[in-house]
């Protein structure tokens, strides 16, 4: 008959599941105080780290604004600049207008009188000069005379756009019209330069 000691092997587990840890009264103050020490160093650590972290940022940051200050400079200058260019543009502009304007008045009428002397019964009544452009009422004896006294302003070569407005009958069979135009002189060729005269004699 086989008999099994159950008492020993409660007395075992018991032994086992009552196992505790006893350490000396003298290391636990030790083990707090490393406990503090490493929780106080990765604070500190913790704390240098972002410290140099929000240093590097506000360098950063001064760094982008102080770009910026001198990119607004240079658009500052760019606008100055733009702004003084458009004006000397302009002024260009008025010069070369009133140097395209300037008309000399004893020239246009030397050509337009020349333009009449060569028409046969055309006379003006009226002329009205503004910048270079000429506003004309004159009489003709025919629609014939009329058609001369176009074709000698064209002929001049001062006058162009030469606008021709309808002629009306009068009671003493001459014909009004009014004629409008630009005086514009002909530029000047530049001079040519003075051919080598040829070698006298020759074999």
């Amino acid at each position: 008959m086989i008999r099994v000691n159950l008492v020993g092997a409660s007395r075992k587990k018991s032994a086992k599941a009552g196992l505790k840890i006893n350490l000396p009264s003298s290391v636990v103050p030790v083990l707090l105080l490393l406990i503090v020490l490493g929780t106080a160093a990765g604070g500190y650590w913790w704390y240098t780290s972002l410290n140099a972290e929000d240093v590097n940022l506000t360098a950063k940051k001064a760094q982008a604004e102080k770009q910026k200050a001198d990119l607004d400079a240079v658009i500052k200058a760019d606008q100055v600049y733009q702004t003084r260019k458009k004006a000397l543009e302009n002024r260009v502009k008025v010069i070369e207008g009133l140097a395209k304007s300037q008309v000399s008045p004893i020239i246009a009428l030397d050509q337009l009188a020349e333009a009449i002397n060569r028409t046969q019964y055309v006379w003006l009544s009226s002329l009205d000069q503004k910048d270079a452009v000429l506003n004309m009422t004159a009489t003709g004896t025919s629609l014939n005379a009329i058609a001369d006294f176009y074709s000698n302003l064209n002929a001049t070569g001062y006058f162009k756009n030469v606008d021709l407005g309808a002629a009306t009958a009068d009671g003493n069979g001459n014909w009004a019209f009014t004629i409008r135009c630009e005086f514009s002189p002909p530029r000047l060729a530049p001079a040519s330069p003075t051919s080598p005269a040829p070698a006298a004699g020759g074999n």
